[in-house]
């Protein structure tokens, strides 16, 4: 029996993958696919927080570079929820 934690993690690799499968490579999320994730999110915001979680600079994000990008967004979703959003970038 899966853990509630193992499920929730579970659903945030099939995220991952249902936008990474859309172009390209399998494992890898280009920036279309990640604007395509999260386009209820301001462009300038996007692209900041796409090119600090492309580690490498290869204009991809593995899953490991998307788990930052998750990171990113709930500390930030925190700061609006305790009215600190003039600390999220954007």
């Amino acid at each position: 029996m899966l853990t509630q934690a193992v499920k929730s993690l579970e659903k945030i690799v099939d995220v991952y993958h249902r936008y990474s499968t859309r172009e390209g490579n399998f494992d890898l999320l280009n920036f279309n696919e990640f604007k395509t994730l999260l386009t209820e999110q301001k462009p300038d915001y996007l692209k900041q927080l796409f090119k600090e979680t492309d580690l490498n600079n290869d204009k991809d994000l593995t899953f490991e570079e998307f788990t930052i990008v998750l990171a990113k967004i709930t500390d930030d979703a925190h700061r609006i929820i305790h009215k600190d959003d003039h600390l999220v970038p954007g």
